[in-house]
């Protein structure tokens, strides 16, 4: 299995993934919620057409990553540099899918001088902004909520049902919207997502749970101060992350090219793979 590993400074062991030439132009990307270095966007050969090096990272309590007790958003620019650092890269793109989006944020706030493009993808916004929840499922936006007042409450009550890769792909699966319906039934991406999913949980619930309440929180910038260049791409029939969470972003980050698909739903970045690692290969 890819699995690859960097010490941090203080100790703690930071899970990675590579695919794509090994000299190519470098793009480090952040999973869903939950999900692992596995979930790759791009096949070998769309990555060695584009002559793009893609890292995927397990973050904090995923996959091979040690969990991190009372981390917040700001700290993960601090674990990507690091590992920058171990992989001799001095810039390098970032790409951020739902979840991750908020990590990618992070870094677009607070280490915008090695980043030469964010993509943003399906990316949650902050959840204290105006009106961004309306149109969310009401049982994820309840989750949420539990889980930004105490992630253990979440780790307990998703035990029952998330028990294996198969179960947690059902609840993901249930809702969706006809697109990301589509996506689910082929292949090869419903063995690469199962696979994602083990990872995703090897360790239990609680890197899932703990991601949960770092979004549902304040995150501890504004993301109308980020200097980075970004890109933004969003499902209208989003309904993980609602379209007005996409809107937000949009309309508030500097320098944001927004790119709004109204016949995509959330898993939108594995339909437009292409596009996307285009337009982040054009930057790197």
């Amino acid at each position: 299995m890819n699995n690859k590993n960097v010490r941090l400074a203080d100790g703690r062991n930071l899970s990675f993934a590579e695919y794509g030439p090994e000299t190519g132009k470098a793009v480090i990307a952040f999973h869903c919620i939950p999900g692992s270095r596995l979930e790759q966007v791009g096949d070998s050969a769309l990555l060695t057409a584009l002559n793009i090096r893609l890292v995927v990272v397990d973050r904090p309590g995923y996959g091979h990553s040690d969990f991190q007790e009372h981390r917040t958003l700001l700290d993960w620019p601090d674990d990507i540099s690091q590992l920058a650092d171990a992989l001799s890269l001095d810039r390098f793109s970032i790409l951020g899918f739902s979840g991750g989006g908020a990590h990618a944020a992070a870094c677009a706030f607070r280490i915008p001088q090695r980043l030469n493009h964010v993509a943003l993808i399906g990316s949650t916004a902050p959840f204290d902004a105006p009106e961004v929840l309306d149109d969310m499922l009401p049982a994820n936006r309840d989750l949420f909520e539990l889980a930004a007042a105490d992630y253990r409450q979440i780790e307990q009550q998703l035990a029952p049902v998330a028990t294996t890769p198969e179960a947690v792909l059902g609840l993901l699966e249930a809702p969706a919207p006809a697109p990301d319906k589509a996506i689910f039934a082929g292949e090869p991406f419903r063995s690469m997502y199962i696979a994602n999913l083990a990872e995703s949980i090897r360790q239990g619930l609680k890197g899932f749970a703990y991601d949960m309440s770092l979004i549902a929180r304040p995150w501890g910038f504004d993301v109308r101060e980020i200097k980075a260049k970004v890109s933004l791409w969003h499902g209208g029939k989003d309904i993980n992350t609602p379209l007005a969470m996409g809107r937000y972003l949009a309309d508030t980050i500097p320098q944001c090219q927004a790119h709004f698909l109204p016949d995509e739903g959330h898993w939108l970045m594995f339909a437009h793979g292409k596009e996307i690692l285009q337009s982040l290969a054009g930057e790197s």
